[in-house]
């Protein structure tokens, strides 16, 4: 989960062995204003 400033929130789900489909990562980064570099960034923590 993914928290905002403002106090929004966004779920990022993370299902090991499974790869996010492009559409859900287009509408994560959209929703989170982050780069596609900054979400796979927090995923391999």
């Amino acid at each position: 989960m993914l928290r905002h400033p403002d106090g929004r929130r966004t779920v990022v789900p993370v299902h090991r062995g499974e790869t996010i489909g492009p559409g859900l990562l287009s509408k994560i980064l959209r929703d989170t204003a982050l780069s596609r570099e900054d979400i796979e960034a927090l995923l391999n923590r």
